[in-house]
């Protein structure tokens, strides 16, 4: 596989949503001209939660229904414009009231390539994210509109595997949270493409809160994600997959399955 084809498939494998309700953008840039869409939908419940020690207990039952919508754009070979948002509908058995329908995070950020060597790069990415307080804190949140930076370091790496194209990459971000503690992300991707139009794909999302006021640990978690890929055309591709919290602290214990059509253009 060519630089190009690297480019194409790793791009599209990691512009997808995680279960955290992130979606995450790969290392590789976009050819200028060209972009990339792609919708995803999860559903996901809890009915257990991690506590301070890591120890998993049952809980009131937590459903949540989420549409992500991300959009990239090649501006140059080395700038990708990238924008994200999300509507989400939560619901908490034990809490009819505190029903919660909406949009979340809405998200612009660039990615700059700054090293290309053969299958190995480097890139840069910084993002600029809002959302209305009670979207992200809850109903009873006080003030109105909360906004976040990330900067995040990318690096990716195609490779064989067996014969089979594949590819690594992962990422590692600061994210400055306004009225919430900090936190730093690690999301680390493994693709391989075992016939030409179907990719695997295997991810773990991250997340450590960095301390709190009172210096005590605000909580971390890690998911799992598994899915496939399939090409329908050229321009067109299907995932299906589902995702857990493995392993977290003052975390729910959430598992679900997402869905999602990207379009090439």
């Amino acid at each position: 596989m060519g630089l190009r084809g690297w480019a194409r498939a790793a791009v599209a494998a990691l512009c997808v949503g995680a279960g955290a309700g992130v979606a995450l953008a790969g290392p590789w840039t976009l050819p200028e001209g060209q972009g990339l869409a792609i919708a995803t939908l999860l559903g996901s419940q809890a009915d257990h939660r991690f506590d301070a020690a890591g120890a998993l207990g049952p809980m009131p039952r937590f459903r949540k229904s989420e549409i992500q919508v991300l959009a990239e754009y090649g501006i140059t070979d080395r700038f990708t414009l990238r924008g994200r948002t999300e509507a989400r509908a939560l619901r908490f058995e034990d809490r009819p009231s505190a029903d919660d329908t909406g949009l979340g995070f809405t998200e612009i950020g660039l990615r700059t390539r700054l090293l290309q060597r053969g299958p190995l790069v480097l890139s840069a990415e910084g993002n600029l994210r809002g959302a209305q307080a009670r979207a992200v804190e809850g109903p009873g949140a006080d003030g109105g509109f909360r906004f976040e930076a990330e900067a995040r370091g990318l690096a990716g790496y195609g490779f064989q595997l067996r014969g089979r194209d594949a590819f690594a990459a992962g990422e590692l971000a600061y994210r400055f949270r306004a009225s919430r503690p900090d936190e730093l992300r690690l999301d680390l991707t493994l693709g391989v493409r075992p016939v030409p139009r179907t990719l695997l794909l295997a991810q773990v999302f991250s997340t450590f809160a960095v301390m709190g006021e009172d210096g005590v640990p605000a909580g971390s978690d890690h998911k799992l994600q598994l899915s496939a890929v399939r090409d329908v055309t050229p321009a067109v591709s299907l995932q299906l997959g589902g995702f857990a919290t493995v392993a977290a602290r003052e975390r729910l214990a959430e598992r679900g399955l997402l869905l999602a059509l990207w379009r090439r253009f």
